[in-house]
């Protein structure tokens, strides 16, 4: 029977691995039982290799004709998706970053206008709204950098999130 792998594991990096060198020369470069080497493949079940034999093990891979690092591409695939949160509040953070400056502008070069002699009041109605406007994103970025405070999100990986 064959045993269902999730991908982006260390089960299916090592089942992967074992399939191409083989289960007896897996065994050999960990130093380790088949059995161990058949927990590890089972992603249901604790337990990985250390990282000297992680390495050893996509080494031999490699040096076998495989073309990547399974154990190495399922780690990296695994960090970007824990960290898939946090990278995009940080890219919504330099987003509000941006819109409050590019508002912050407007509400200043509209506000120098009315400081002009003859100000027109559709001129002064201009500066207002500009200045709401950025008040407005100035809000919106303070609540984000707030959910960066530990506490509010921070810890579980979540920080930068707007409810």
């Amino acid at each position: 029977m064959t045993k269902p792998r999730a991908p982006l594991t260390f089960g299916l990096a090592i089942t992967t691995i074992a399939g191409v060198i083989g289960w007896p020369e897996a065994c050999r470069i960990t130093k380790r039982a088949n059995r161990t080497l058949r927990l590890w493949s089972e992603t249901d079940k604790k337990g990985s290799p250390t990282l000297q034999q992680a390495l050893a093990l996509d080494a031999a891979y490699i040096a076998a004709g495989g073309e990547r690092a399974p154990i190495l591409e399922s780690y990296a695939l695994q960090i970007e998706v824990l960290l898939a949160d946090s990278i995009a509040c940080r890219l919504e953070l330099a987003g509000d970053i941006a819109e409050a400056s590019r508002e912050a502008g407007e509400a200043i070069a509209f506000s120098i206008a009315v400081a002009q002699p003859g100000a027109s009041p559709g001129a002064i109605h201009r500066a207002i709204a500009e200045t709401e406007e950025a008040a407005g994103r100035f809000a919106r970025l303070l609540a984000r950098l707030k959910s960066f405070l530990p506490g509010n999100g921070a810890v579980q990986g979540l920080s930068g999130e707007l409810s």
